[in-house]
């Protein structure tokens, strides 16, 4: 079994199904209102863990009834939960308005917590992934003794580590290939190999800082609800990197396997369902 380190948010994800597309000055109506774990080292985490790797979690909770419980819950679905550092403090949802055709708005604080993620002890695996801003420094050191290192690419200022592989999408990062490749570089520094960027059912783009491979998506699943596929292609992406495959032949196996947790999915996504 192969052991994975995930370094990223869980998050309570309040999910507003909206009966109607966001329209400026009209009055809203929902038809569903429900709370679920979510964030990016939950949904990266959930997806490594399904394909069969043991998953260790860095991550920060708060110390209150809805902490405790996602605590619990992380462990009783198979996270190794000895990296999670509960905080004091009271566990703010996330927003999360879902039109009709999936497309969906967050709504964060903009005075939201920039936590800096740590660990206390021992933290070795054969692979990492990383979804988060701010790394204390001893954290960014341990990293480097990782053998295979992939990370999502920050849209805002983050702490540099070494990393293999940098994930992002087209929507994220619209500048011409050359700027993001550097950005990449800035934050994964020499260690990195491969620029990853995906963009919805056009061909993923594999960029080494001089050649561009594009790689074709598996066949696009509708679905109204597409919260977290994201983050399981990289999951994916990691766990086929791990078994040995070449990094064109992983995205497209990242790929097919997102594919086919949407179409499983097409009616229901009700992870870790609570009430509102």
């Amino acid at each position: 079994m192969y052991r994975t380190i995930v370094i990223g948010s869980v998050n309570h994800d309040r999910i507003w199904q909206l009966d109607d597309h966001l329209t400026p000055g009209r009055r809203l109506r929902f038809s569903d209102r429900s709370v679920h774990l979510g964030g990016g080292g939950f949904h990266t985490g959930s997806q490594l863990l399904e394909l069969g790797a043991s998953v260790a979690l860095v991550t920060r909770l708060m110390q209150d009834e809805q902490g405790l419980s996602a605590l619990k819950a992380l462990g009783a679905a198979g996270f190794d939960t000895r990296h999670v550092a509960m905080m004091p403090g009271e566990t703010v949802p996330l927003e999360i308005l879902l039109e009709p055709g999936g497309e969906r708005t967050i709504l964060a604080p903009a005075d939201g917590p920039r936590a800096t993620l740590s660990v206390r002890g021992e933290l070795a695996g054969d692979a990492a992934y990383l979804n988060a801003l701010q790394l204390e420094e001893a954290l960014v050191s341990r990293l480097g003794d990782i053998p295979l290192v992939v990370s999502q690419l920050p849209l805002r200022p983050a702490t540099p580590r070494p990393a293999d592989y940098v994930v992002t999408s087209r929507t994220d990062a619209a500048d011409d290939l050359e700027s993001v490749w550097k950005r990449a570089q800035a934050l994964a520094g020499p260690r990195l190999k491969g620029l990853v960027l995906t963009d919805g059912p056009r061909p993923m783009i594999l960029f080494d800082g001089s050649r561009t491979i594009h790689v074709d998506p598996a066949p696009t699943v509708r679905v109204a609800n597409t919260i977290g596929a994201g983050d399981r292609f990289s999951g994916a992406f990691l766990f086929a990197l791990l078994g040995g495959r070449d990094p064109v032949s992983a995205l497209a196996e990242a790929s097919r396997v997102t594919a086919d947790w949407l179409r499983q999915h097409r009616s229901s996504f009700n992870w870790n369902r609570s009430s509102a």
